[in-house]
């Protein structure tokens, strides 16, 4: 069963039987992590040391790989000379492909791949390992290091399955903080008042307002940044410790407290997180995830996907000025992290914080943010303006809107909104309480198939809007969705009805990527391995599991463009003219020098010459990382086959087919 995002209903879909497991590989970081240089050097660096260590002290080396995924790390050490190799990994597909990938290195004789969870393995003559290993080799980190139960997995392994005076990769980690201001930032958590006129303001309800949301991480690519949009108020501080080779215990519960000193005045509002690993025993080998300005060579930072860095909002905001004191505490259970600044008169504080406004739980980060985004919100109040009158009878069919409250503060007459979600009903529910004095806002919870004269009071809608925003929405093109609706809801509109926006459009721009190419790009080869059944696995994987045209947050990924932007899809939501199915095909020029490596495909929206758009926020520059729009997700079709092209010599075609239940893209590099 799955959402139709166009016509926004549930539908039986016929996949392959092995769907999910399909599903989970392609939407795994396993490429993007193969990709990773620094991190396979590093692995390797400390393996062979490891191995010469024990050869050093006259000891067989006994090695446990634990999540082994490609046996990367196992073939590493069996190349290096382990005496015994035994791969752990609990996905059965990526167990297959291990087995796959190692005997296509010639080493199948020399690892022995177990497909269980760590926990479950044995020790002794018929176990999984004959005999306790001495050297542990495990990549079990996320964003947060610990969210894929890293703690756990290390304790279990010292303790069942490792001799004393044993060697950990990596065996010890660091986790770091730094305290921040940023309006930009906070605007992705924390809603703030909307200004339409003089007098005229949407205020988020008090429980919104008083709540800082989740402690759940909120990953980026924190390198991107702007350095211009936060402050820094401390500098790096350490706030956990985890050793893993046993000498140590590790907390699964524990709480950092510490004063630290402010660098400069503002307010303490966020928390950056990274960590960095201590690959081996001597601590001569360090890989640091850092956001670039805590490298060491920043301008040859590597660049990975599958591990970021992380936001964290703190639950309560406190006022500081250079050189005070602040009162840093930090949290973490089995999975997760969580921090605040604790005043001196408040109780320490041990649960994760959690949501109570609702805003939270509905709304993701970017959709905080765009309901934030005073240049956006503008451009629909000018729209609104144009149309808006005394007599006006409006209906917003956008999931959780704040359209509905600039039409009724610009004087409406009645303002109709459909939140057939429940939690987007609740949230918008609150908002009327408090913004809502003349009672014209009210709110419709029937799918709009089902709707009647009745539920518009006898009245004809005059004014129809939209963003469009929808949250099973998460490709460009999926804004037909509205378009479907504009049909189905023409018996309640009246002949004349204004419709904002009045005109959408789906547009395309070939690109070079500087680095977010490499999530959908062969390994090939890695640390002298050949992993091309891995890379067989994951194309598969992929061309069964995924669309054509993947959502990403663009900001987060420089890119320069090698043709003009183009229109592919033009609607006119003023008609009710949905069509179920089309076929488009052209030729993008290219007009700059470079490696195409994808696509970019976003939305824009006008309503006469105002224009909201989801991709590019500043001019096209030819040879200059675009400006994305920062809270909005763009959609990217990656090249099959990325190709250097010169303007004048190549041109990208490209051929849409749509239907209901379908859509499909194809975009082919040729010479002129």
């Amino acid at each position: 069963m799955t959402i139709n995002p166009v016509i926004g209903k549930k539908e039986w879909m016929v996949q392959d039987e092995y769907y999910d497991y399909f599903q989970e590989i392609a939407r795994s970081s396993y490429a993007d992590m193969l990709h990773d240089k620094e991190r396979n050097e590093k692995y390797h660096a400390a393996i062979k040391k490891a191995i010469q260590s024990m050869r050093d002290q006259g000891r067989p080396a006994k090695v446990l790989d634990i999540g082994t995924g490609t046996g990367l790390l196992s073939m590493m050490a069996a190349r290096a000379g382990a005496d015994s190799v035994v791969a752990c990994e609990m996905f059965q597909p990526v167990a297959k492909c291990a087995e796959d990938v190692i005997k296509q290195n010639g080493l199948e004789g020399k690892i022995k791949v177990v497909l269980k969870h760590s926990t479950s393995l044995t020790v002794g003559p018929e176990g999984d390992l004959n005999e306790k290993a001495n050297i542990l080799v495990a990549e079990v980190f996320d964003t947060e290091l610990i969210g894929e139960g890293a703690l756990k997995t290390f304790q279990h392994a010292v303790e069942y399955l490792l001799e004393p005076n044993c060697i950990v990769i990596p065996s010890a980690a660091s986790v770091f903080a730094q305290i921040i201001e940023s309006p930009l930032i906070s605007k992705w958590n924390t809603l703030f008042p909307v200004h339409i006129a003089p007098g005229k303001v949407i205020i988020p309800p008090k429980e919104v307002t008083s709540c800082h949301g989740s402690a759940a991480i909120h990953d980026v690519q924190m390198s991107q940044i702007p350095q211009d949009k936060f402050t820094k108020l401390t500098d790096p501080i350490c706030v956990f410790e985890f050793s893993f080779t046993g000498e140590k215990s590790i907390e699964m519960n524990e709480t950092f407290i510490k004063q630290v000193p402010s660098i400069a005045s503002g307010n303490c509002e966020i928390v950056f997180m990274w960590w960095v690993l201590k690959m081996d025993m001597d601590g001569d080998i360090f890989l640091n995830n850092g956001p670039k300005w805590v490298q060491p060579n920043p301008d040859i930072a590597q660049w990975r996907d599958h591990w970021m860095q992380g936001i964290y909002y703190l639950p309560e905001v406190v006022k500081v000025s250079a050189g005070d004191k602040i009162t840093l505490t930090a949290y973490h259970d089995e999975y997760s992290l969580w921090f605040a600044i604790l005043k001196a008169s408040n109780k320490k504080l041990t649960e994760s914080p959690t949501c109570n406004c609702l805003v939270h739980v509905t709304d993701s980060h970017a959709r905080i943010g765009m309901k934030n985004d005073i240049i956006r919100n503008d451009k629909y109040i000018a729209m609104l303006k144009k149309v808006i009158s005394p007599s006006s009878v409006c209906l917003c069919v956008s999931d959780g809107s704040l359209l509905p409250f600039m039409a009724a503060k610009l004087g409406a007459k009645k303002v109709f909104t459909i939140e057939s979600n429940h939690f987007h009903h609740n949230m918008i529910k609150s908002y009327i309480e408090d913004n809502d004095e003349n009672n014209i806002i009210r709110i419709i919870t029937k799918e709009p198939a089902d709707l009647s004269e009745g539920d518009f009071d006898m009245e004809k809608v005059d004014v129809l809007l939209t963003e469009p925003y929808f949250v099973n929405s998460v490709h460009p093109w999926e804004l037909m969705h509205f378009w479907h609706l504009r049909a189905l809801l023409e018996p309640f509109l009246a002949s004349n009805v204004s419709v904002i926006p009045e005109h959408g459009k789906l547009i395309a721009i070939a690109v070079d990527f500087e680095d977010l190419w490499k999530i959908r790009a062969p390994v090939k080869n890695a640390e002298g391995f050949n992993l091309s059944k891995f890379d067989e696995m994951i194309q598969r994987a992929i061309s069964i599991a995924d669309a054509s045209v993947e959502p990403h947050p663009l900001w987060e990924y420089p890119c320069t463009a090698l043709s003009e932007k183009i229109n592919l899809l033009e609607f006119d939501f003023s008609k009710s003219s949905f069509t179920n199915t089309f076929e488009v095909a052209g030729k993008i020029p290219i007009s700059s020098s470079g490696i195409c490596n994808a696509v970019v495909l976003w939305t824009e929206y006008n309503f006469e010459d105002t224009c909201i758009t989801t991709g590019p926020i500043q001019p096209i520059v030819p040879n200059h990382p675009i400006q994305w729009c920062m809270n909005s997700q763009q959609g990217v079709y990656f090249i099959h086959s990325p190709a250097s092209v010169i303007p004048g010599k190549h041109i990208l075609n490209f051929k849409i087919n749509f239907t209901i239940t379908k859509t499909t893209f194809v975009f082919t590099i040729e010479e002129r």
